[in-house]
């Protein structure tokens, strides 16, 4: 690690990390690290905490000055796609209504008010949106409090989550009318990762990122190994219209690497029209990939085609673990072939009673009245 100025590191992700002697309240003495992407404004943070800074448990800064602080010095810990939603909510929400005000005058009345402010300015917000925003407040001060020893008063979130709305699948006929237009027209690339998901449950950003080498059609296997994602350019003024790009990253954790067996049905229309491995299964127009919104809009435009009310791309996978469920196929399996991290999870989110299941309650009750 190349070492410049006192206690200033290089470090090899590029950014530059400097450390502060700091005492703790019980005697012990250790570091505290400050990030940034070059040397001057390292030393620049430095400068500001060992002045003013929360380590003297002044806590003089503003929220916009702690923002930074957290999200340089936890970023490396995040994908990035989590840097990028972190960083939207600051710039689009936090900082231009309080990243001015001093972080211990943050109460639970400014918390209110900047909730009722954000509703009242963009009622397109969602309550868990707005729950999220505030959240992330707090969650920046619970940060100076556990790394600086600020002893700030953390505020309540004003914002309760809401439930919600239930959520219903699409009708079986919908689905084999979607299937069969799939399979009418599987030379489309697009209709036919399309149907790889329907018949697999992967994620959109799975489907993105999946290219032919990963579909193993002698072992009849599909390997997730990779998603894609649009998140902010590093570096670049967040003025730019123009800073996003389209990255590949692992999926969501490492239960979400995973290999999952193809059905038998699909294989044939797989064979028919494989490519070479480094191809992408979606392409794009000006990329050898489409992105997900990409996929999300052309699949838009399929249910128009197939006159089936819209419902989102990710309604397939509810509708795929349905499915097995209501074939018989063990959770525990389903789960890992989704890629759940617990069993739980895919019995809470995913899966969902069909009409014909309750329809055969029904008349297994109406049975035992009348025997």
């Amino acid at each position: 690690m190349p070492k410049r100025g006192e206690n200033i590191y290089k470090r090899k992700d590029g950014r530059w990390e400097g450390r502060i002697r700091k005492q703790f309240e019980d005697g012990a003495r250790g570091y505290q690290s400050v990030y940034g992407r070059s040397y001057r404004e390292v030393k620049e943070k430095m400068h500001t905490i060992i002045q003013d800074g929360p380590s003297q448990g002044k806590c003089r800064q503003t929220l916009q000055e702690a923002a930074e602080l957290w999200i340089e010095s936890q970023s490396s810990y995040w994908k990035a796609g989590t840097y990028t939603s972190y960083r939207q909510i600051l710039d689009k929400y936090v900082i231009p209504r309080l990243g001015k005000k001093p972080v211990r005058q943050i109460t639970n009345r400014t918390l209110y008010d900047f909730a009722a402010d954000l509703k009242q300015c963009d009622d397109t917000l969602s309550r868990n949106y707005i729950f999220q925003i505030c959240a992330l407040t707090r969650r920046i001060m619970r940060y100076l409090n556990k790394q600086y020893d600020a002893d700030l008063s953390i505020p309540e979130n004003p914002v309760g989550r809401e439930q919600f709305p239930r959520m219903f699948l699409p009708s079986e006929k919908a689905l084999q009318i979607l299937s069969d237009y799939l399979c009418a027209n599987s030379d489309d690339d697009t209709c036919l990762g399309i149907l790889i998901a329907l018949h697999t449950g992967i994620r959109v950003g799975e489907l993105s990122g999946l290219t032919w080498k990963d579909i193993d059609l002698e072992e009849e296997i599909l390997y997730i190994r990779r998603n894609l994602l649009r998140v902010h350019r590093s570096g670049e003024t967040r003025t730019n219209a123009n800073v996003t790009k389209v990255v590949a990253q692992k999926p969501k954790s490492s239960d979400s690497v995973r290999i999952i067996p193809l059905p038998p049905g699909l294989i044939p229309v797989l064979r028919q029209h494989q490519k070479e491995g480094s191809a992408y299964v979606v392409s794009g127009v000006k990329a050898a990939w489409a992105e997900p919104r990409t996929i999300q809009y052309r699949f838009g435009k399929i249910l128009q085609k197939c006159q089936i009310e819209y419902f989102n791309f990710h309604m397939l996978r509810h509708a795929f673990a349905t499915r097995c469920v209501s074939m018989g196929v063990d959770v525990k399996s389903l789960s890992e072939i989704l890629g759940h991290s617990n069993i739980q999870l895919t019995l809470n989110l995913y899966v969902h009673s069909t009409i014909q299941q309750k329809r055969l309650l029904m008349q297994q009750y109406d049975f035992a009245i009348h025997s």
